[in-house]
């Protein structure tokens, strides 16, 4: 390891050079306690705040005997591949940070990696433009990782990936490449039109290892003239199946056109009340002490004012026909802490979390499936049935997108214990299982899932992904 710092020191000064030891900084212990194991470790991290010095490193790292891994957002392990063994660098681009542009006309913003959702929210609010930053977990992600992740958010624009536009990526080699319409002389759409001329390849440096997103253009959604947020508490689960069903015909039409949620009371108390994680117990004592839906559906309509109320009359109306469900609206968010934080989501107002969830680290795992009422239920029951013999608390939550139904699982383990984090992971590894033997894949898995994936994933993609790998790395810079 001193090794390794050492030769990095002749490169980098002290303030952008971190060796990883008992004095690490606390915003990166994470990273040891989640990437560390026998076969590999983090010995340093690097924070460049240049082009150049993010090159530097890169072609440096070629013929090194560690490998490079970077990290998307703060205090989370995304989707991009871990190195597998030995020594890892990590690289934080917290450093690149900034704003190249907001365009007001045609509503869309290029900003570096290290640009934060509540960094570019702050660029809106104190320049008055009307825009929208829709956002997935917290503030202090950034842009460019939700993206890469491939997360959604709550508002029309929640789909991260649909809605970028144009990416300058740096090669394991250093080389810069621009996508779409960036690579176009003379052009002025880089950012305006996604595709560009030939294989639309923007996809590539999402969820992998392939190279690092050192500029991204996103697509902002301009505040709509009329808004209608509401919340649907359904009794019982044969509720839940029938406003899925209900609501698929309305997501395919675009009449409720934001990422619809659906949570148990006790995963909406885990996530938005602010209760001891561990008193948090079962469904009906959630719902009663936090004035919830056994099951809450979350959806909202954003258009003209005389479009939204026509709207709401038909939500109205289909959703009314469900035994014992009952509609909460704007006006209840003051008396309703839980509905307050899901409101402000869909309206692209940065919410506050359970505040004891702060000892807390999540293993997170997404299953895809149909939006179709009796697969919600299935999906529900396979969760109830896997065997966790630690009691360790899931987050779930499903969410209803274009045409897909994603079931949303956040494993909960107190940071740092290491018994709770291999117990989790073992959990997951269950729940991938399990999921994908009744044809419900993994769509998103943390990147120390991966081989979880990998395990039950087709050979054919698995061997194309390998010589993507190897033509765009060939010397293992990023392992």
């Amino acid at each position: 390891m001193n090794t390794i710092v050492e030769k990095l020191s002749a490169l980098f000064t002290a303030d952008k050079l971190i060796a990883v030891n008992q004095n690490t900084p606390v915003e990166y212990q994470f990273l040891a306690d989640r990437i560390n194991n026998a076969e590999r470790k983090v010995v340093a991290i690097v924070t460049p705040s240049t082009l150049d010095e993010l090159q530097k490193l890169l072609v440096f790292s070629a013929d090194q005997a560690f490998s490079l891994f970077n990290l998307l957002s703060p205090g989370e392990i995304n989707t991009a591949p871990i190195p597998a063994n030995g020594d890892i660098v990590v690289i934080d681009l917290k450093k690149l940070n900034a704003i190249i542009e907001v365009n007001t006309k045609a509503a869309y913003a290029l900003v570096e990696p290290g640009v934060s959702y509540a960094q570019l929210n702050d660029y809106l609010e104190a320049n008055n433009i009307p825009f929208v930053v829709d956002f997935d977990k917290n503030s202090t992600q950034s842009v460019s990782g939700g993206i890469s992740n491939r997360s959604y958010g709550y508002t029309p624009y929640g789909d991260h990936l649909m809605m970028q536009c144009g990416m300058e990526v740096m090669l394991a080699s250093g080389r810069l490449i621009r996508t779409g319409m960036g690579a176009m002389p003379g052009s002025d759409s880089w950012q305006l039109f996604k595709y560009g001329f030939g294989p639309y390849i923007d996809g590539t440096f999402t969820q992998s290892s392939l190279g690092i997103i050192t500029k991204v253009g996103i697509w902002l959604m301009p505040k709509a003239p009329a808004y209608q947020p509401f919340a649907l508490q359904l009794p019982n689960e044969a509720a839940l199946n029938q406003a899925v069903e209900i609501m698929r015909d309305m997501k395919i039409n675009m009449l409720v056109p934001n990422t619809v949620t659906v949570a148990s009371a006790q995963s909406d108390a885990l996530q938005f009340a602010d209760e001891a994680i561990e008193h948090i117990s079962s469904n009906d004592e959630a719902a009663k002490k936090h004035q919830l839906g056994q099951w809450n559906m979350y959806g909202a309509l954003y258009n003209i004012p005389a479009n939204v109320e026509f709207l709401w009359q038909a939500i109205n109306g289909a959703f009314g026909q469900i035994e014992g469900a009952k509609f909460l609206l704007q006006d209840a968010t003051a008396s309703n802490p839980v509905w307050a934080q899901r409101e402000m989501k869909m309206n692209g107002k940065f919410n506050a979390i359970n505040p004891q969830l702060a000892a807390y680290s999540s293993i997170n795992v997404h299953f895809a499936s149909p939006i179709d009422g009796d697969d919600a239920v299935s999906m529900q029951a396979l969760l109830q049935k896997v065997s966790n013999p630690a009691e360790l608390k899931i987050i779930s939550q499903f969410a209803l997108t274009w045409r897909t139904m994603m079931h949303q699982l956040q494993i909960l383990y107190p940071t740092g214990n290491v018994e709770k984090l291999a117990q989790a992971r073992q959990l997951a590894k269950q729940l991938i299982d399990d999921f994908t033997a009744q044809g419900y894949p993994s769509c998103l898995v943390d990147a120390d899932m991966q081989d979880a994936v990998d395990a039950v994933s087709l050979d054919g993609l698995k061997t194309l992904k390998k010589r993507v790998k190897k033509a765009l790395d060939p010397q293992s810079v990023f392992g």
